[in-house]
C-alpha cells in the first residue's frame, strides 16, 4: 500500500517512506491510499477494547498490504 501526503504536491510512499520521514516533503501529513472498513463487529464491542486495541485493529486495516 502507497501513503499520499495531503498537501498533494510530495510523490507516494511505502509504509517504512512514511513512517521514517514523518512528514511529507511537502509539509503534508502521509495517508493510506485506500482505508479498509472496519467490522460491524469492531464498533459493537469498542466500548470494552483498550486503548491499544482499538489502535492495533485500526492500523492492521491501514498498514498491511491489501491482498
Amino acid at each position: 500500500m502507497k501513503y499520499y501526503s495531503t498537501n498533494g504536491k510530495a510523490d507516494r510512499a511505502t509504509l517504512h517512506e512514511a513512517v521514517v520521514k514523518g512528514l511529507a516533503s511537502d509539509k503534508g501529513l502521509f495517508m493510506p491510499e485506500v482505508i479498509r472498513h472496519l467490522p460491524e463487529s469492531f464498533f459493537d464491542e469498542i466500548q470494552d477494547l483498550s486503548f491499544q486495541e482499538v489502535a492495533y485493529r485500526v492500523a492492521e486495516r491501514t498498514c498491511r498490504p491489501i491482498r
